[in-house]
Order: C-alpha cells, then sequence, then structure tokens
C-alpha cells in the first residue's frame, strides 16, 4: 500500500507528532491475490493446504468467509477449490493434487515462483541449493522442501557450519530485509572464495521500497511503531531497520516500550490490509493515538 505522508499531527498526548511512511502495507500483488480467494471463497467452499498469508487480520477474514486453512488433503474432496498460499507449496503437492481431479487456484507471489524455478535450474546443474531465510518460515519451508538437501541461511551461524562445495546456488525468502539478504550474500562469498556462486535475488520489490521508506524517515522520528504481526518476516525486517539506525521500535500493541517518544513514524509488514491501515490513519487524524 502506498500513503502520502501525513502533515505532522499533534494529538492527544501533548507534543507527540506522527509520520506516516509513504510505502507500508500490502503491495498490489498481494492485495490482487486476497481479493482472488475471497471471490473463490464467494463461489464455494475453499480449502488452503497451509496458511494463506502469515496475518491475523486476514486470517479472521478468511474464517468469515468459510476458508478452510491448513487444509489437510482428507479435507479437499468436499471443497470447490484447493487455493495455493502466497508464500507457495510444494510443486510435487502441486502437481499430485492436479492429478487427483481437484480444481487448484495458484496463489502463489511472482517472486516465490521466480525462486522455486530457480532452485530448480541450479540443483540441475549440479549446485549445492541454499535459501537465505528463516529457518521457522513457511516460505522457506516450502522453498526448501522440494529439493532435498538444501541449506537454509538464517546468519552467520549457519554460513560457518556449511561444508565446502564446488559450486553453490542460492534464493531467498520474499520478505526479509534487502539489507540482511545483501550482508549474508557477501559473508557467504568471503568465505566460500574458491566456489562458484550463483545467487538470484528474490526479495519482493515492495519489500525494499518499505524499507527505504522507512529508513527516509529515521532521520525524523525518535520512534517507529510498526502494524502487523510479531514473527512475520517483513514485519521483523522493519523493525530491524528501525534497530539498524538506532531508533525504538514496537508493534501497535507494546506502545509502552515507546513512552518518551516524541516524535513516531508509523508502518506496516507486507500483510497488514489497507482497511487496517486506513482505521489507524483515522484515528491518528482523529485522536492523535490508536
Amino acid at each position: 500500500m502506498k500513503a502520502v505522508m501525513s502533515k505532522e499531527i499533534v494529538g492527544a498526548r501533548p507534543s507527540v507528532e506522527w509520520k506516516i511512511s509513504p510505502v507500508l502495507g500490502m503491495d498490489s500483488e498481494t492485495r490482487q491475490a486476497l481479493e482472488g480467494i475471497e471471490r473463490e471463497a464467494a463461489a464455494g467452499l475453499v480449502a488452503v493446504p497451509g496458511i494463506f498469508m502469515p496475518d491475523a487480520g486476514v486470517r479472521a477474514r478468511l474464517r468469515r468467509l468459510g476458508v478452510i486453512e491448513e487444509a489437510q488433503e482428507e479435507d479437499f474432496s468436499r471443497v470447490k477449490s484447493v487455493v495455493l498460499p502466497f508464500g507457495g507449496v510444494s510443486m510435487r503437492d502441486k502437481r499430485r493434487w492436479q492429478e487427483h481431479g481437484w480444481k487448484v487456484m495458484d496463489a502463489r507471489s511472482q517472486q516465490v515462483r521466480r525462486a522455486q524455478v530457480a532452485l530448480g535450474l541450479l540443483r540441475m546443474e549440479g549446485a549445492q541449493t541454499l535459501i537465505i531465510g528463516r529457518h521457522d518460515d513457511p516460505e522457506t519451508q516450502a522453498l526448501a522442501s522440494d529439493y532435498p538437501g538444501t541449506i537454509v541461511l538464517e546468519d552467520t551461524t549457519d554460513i560457518a557450519r556449511m561444508r565446502y562445495a564446488p559450486a553453490f546456488g542460492a534464493v531467498c525468502q520474499t520478505t526479509l530485509s534487502p539489507r540482511r539478504v545483501a550482508w549474508l550474500s557477501q559473508q557467504l562469498r568471503l568465505r566460500y572464495r574458491d566456489a562458484r556462486l550463483s545467487f538470484l535475488d528474490t526479495v519482493s520489490p515492495s519489500m525494499a521500497l518499505r524499507e527505504r521508506a522507512l529508513e527516509s524517515l529515521c532521520g525524523w522520528c525518535d520512534g517507529v511503531v510498526v502494524a502487523g504481526d510479531r514473527g512475520e518476516a517483513s514485519v521483523e525486517a522493519l523493525l530491524e531497520t528501525a534497530k539498524r539506525f538506532g531508533k525504538p521500535a514496537a508493534l501497535l500493541n507494546d506502545l509502552r516500550e515507546l513512552e518518551g517518544c516524541r516524535k513516531l513514524a508509523l508502518t506496516a509488514g507486507g500483510f497488514v490490509m489497507k482497511e487496517v491501515l486506513d482505521d489507524l490513519s483515522r484515528k491518528i487524524a482523529g485522536e492523535g493515538r490508536f
């Protein structure tokens, strides 16, 4: 979501000012995927083999529409269609479901599709496949699931534990901080100078825009508020960005951590819906607080 930067707003707490990041929340592709599953659910019962998008607001919305998330294969026979999560699933599973005759709607993001295709090509070339990502993230797990032996690199400890290979082939989780991805890929190159490294940067372009937009506010603010769920990768990336600039950062339900801050910047993770952000903007404009 793109938002026009708000004017400085003085609210109920004296001398507290707010600015809204010019880029935050869902991008157009994410919104279109959500609208697509909503249309599918309006036409009949829908199952998702996993979590469609890692956001509590999105999950509540889909529950109201009767969408079955984290569905098992035995659930597929009683639904109209199977919708793949935005963060992807194993392509072997997708092919099997299609061969069984279930209607499959592919809602994977373009960057996830790129990463899955790239991993397959890299494996065909004989490279040790790598994913720069978070070990416990469903997207990273989906990317790795089709290629046994793929190594996930979350930090430099993972890089240090790797064994040398003549060729490495890497992609990255789409919702990570671009700066973190660049740093880890650099560390990988420095450690294995004699190996050939093929690296495809599959970070979502909108993630890079969110990060840069927040960076542009960090010179002004003395605290950052991030809308979204704790643990969701894009939210954690924005919290990390604020801390890199030496700014305290907190989620909406942890604002006590920002007591004493007088200039607050608001941003949001990549799965926060426009309606949520519009509501926050109205509350800031009307009351100067949430």
